[in-house]
């Protein structure tokens, strides 16, 4: 003014536009603002001086302002998740991300979404920040890309990478071990899951498939559809094993083994002493099966299940081992006479009990009556 800095004491300011309202001159210090939340871009504002001295006199000039966008960073993040229950793997992934300068971003100043993932179990909530993993997701190391957008400038965007480490379910398989009668067999075993467990509970056939690797006796087997321990009736005594597998559904090479031990035990078997009597002089059978009160299994014996075999025997007393029959010869004097028999298991041939027989062979009855006759005394002869 006049050849000198202007100043507000000869002139009087005025704004007469601007290209965003964001933008503003200050007349009572010639300052130009630029309010928060302006939009990036290159903005002018006219203004004009007037000489208070001579109103009327008048200049404009344009102040041309370059708003700058605020600088965002979408940092990458990390995770974990147990694939087989799910859940929150990174809470907010705008924890480590910044917006013009300040951590952490905030959804009032950014838009999320999600850009891409290698796994479809993996997504992003946009509303929360938070990274999910869906129930079941196989295990693995998976990547989703999100992306920021300033909401204040719209095509302004930043992508970050979360990697998830999703983990495998921890699965352990026991051993078990029972008893059974292997004459009868049956189900040993009701289920071979019952103390196994599948990510910290029990064990079911809904996450996990069973199979059988080995046995020592083919009558002991696996029903992989139940987790059933099967025993095949007339099994042999002893001590068996079975290893069976467990493997997770969800990750098929997450495996592990037990073994189940089986007592397979013989029947309990009962020979039980025998009485008997016959007439010696025409003989006969004094006993019709000597395996009638015996025991086998808890259930009457039989031929079926146990052999007879003859061990001693007194004055020609007989035993036919395939009827179980005792029988005195005719003409046997009279006595007591004592004949000694066995019963074998026939699977556990080792399974042997003994009992006696005792055959009480009487006397032939006898009876004199007495008798009357008529003879001549002169001449004599048979009277009877």
């Amino acid at each position: 003014y006049n050849g000198s800095p202007a100043n507000l004491t000869e002139l009087t300011l005025t704004q007469v536009s601007t290209t965003n309202t964001g933008v503003t001159l200050d007349p009572a210090t010639g300052a130009v603002n630029v309010a928060a939340n302006t939009p990036a871009g290159t903005y002018t504002v006219v203004y004009q001086v007037e000489d208070k001295l001579n109103p009327g006199q008048t200049k404009q000039a344009s102040v041309t302002v370059t708003v700058n966008a605020p600088v965002m960073n979408a940092n990458a993040d990390t995770g974990t998740a147990n694939g087989f229950t799910g859940g929150v793997a990174v809470p907010n992934v705008l924890t480590n991300d910044t917006y013009n300068g300040v951590s952490p971003a905030s959804l009032a100043n950014v838009t999320l979404t999600q850009v891409s993932t290698t796994n479809a179990g993996l997504s992003l909530d946009p509303a929360t920040g938070a990274v999910n993993v869906a129930p079941n997701t196989p295990a693995g190391t998976y990547t989703l890309v999100y992306q920021i957008e300033d909401k204040l400038n719209p095509g302004q965007t930043k992508q970050g990478t979360v990697t998830i480490s999703v983990g495998i379910p921890a699965i352990a398989a026991t051993d078990d071990a029972a008893a059974i009668n292997g004459i009868s067999g049956g189900t040993a075993i009701a289920n071979v899951l019952a103390n196994d467990t599948y990510n910290g509970a029990a064990a079911t056939l809904t996450n996990l498939n069973i199979t059988q690797v080995s046995t020592s006796n083919p009558g002991v087997t696996l029903e992989v559809a139940t987790g059933k321990i099967n025993v095949a009736a007339g099994t042999p005594e002893g001590t068996y094993t079975l290893v069976y597998e467990i493997q997770d559904k969800l990750n098929p090479t997450n495996t592990d083994r037990a073994t189940v031990t089986l007592t397979v035990t013989a029947a309990p078997m009962v020979a039980v002493d025998d009485n008997g009597t016959v007439n010696g002089f025409i003989g006969g059978v004094a006993v019709q099966n000597v395996l009638t009160n015996d025991l086998f299994n808890n259930a009457p014996a039989n031929t079926a299940g146990v052999e007879i075999k003859l061990i001693s025997t007194q004055a020609s007393i007989q035993l036919d081992v395939t009827t179980g029959a005792v029988t005195v010869p005719a003409a046997t004097p009279a006595g007591n006479y004592v004949l000694v028999y066995s019963i074998t298991d026939k699977i556990n041939t080792n399974e042997v009990r003994q009992a006696n027989v005792l055959v009480t062979v009487t006397a032939p009855e006898m009876v004199a009556n007495p008798d009357n006759g008529a003879i001549n005394g002169v001449t004599g002869g048979v009277a009877i």
